[in-house]
């Protein structure tokens, strides 16, 4: 069965970056939480043929299934 999953993104270049140690903090207390989370990075849809793409940065959570 398929889990929901949520996503707190972090764009690159915008007027509020998050770095590294905050999404790692942050996947840090959704662990705590109780949750599963996974730190990701993905191009911005419609800047894929940009010769400087834009990219964005997410923490994924979601609730393990029982």
């Amino acid at each position: 069965m398929e889990s929901n999953r949520s996503r707190v993104y972090s764009r690159r270049k915008g007027s509020v970056q998050w770095n590294e140690e905050d999404r790692l903090a942050l996947a840090g207390l959704l662990i705590k939480a109780g949750y599963i989370a996974k730190i990701g990075r993905g191009q911005v849809p419609g800047t894929e043929d940009r010769k400087n793409a834009q990219y964005e940065y997410y923490v994924e959570y979601w609730e393990e299934e029982s």
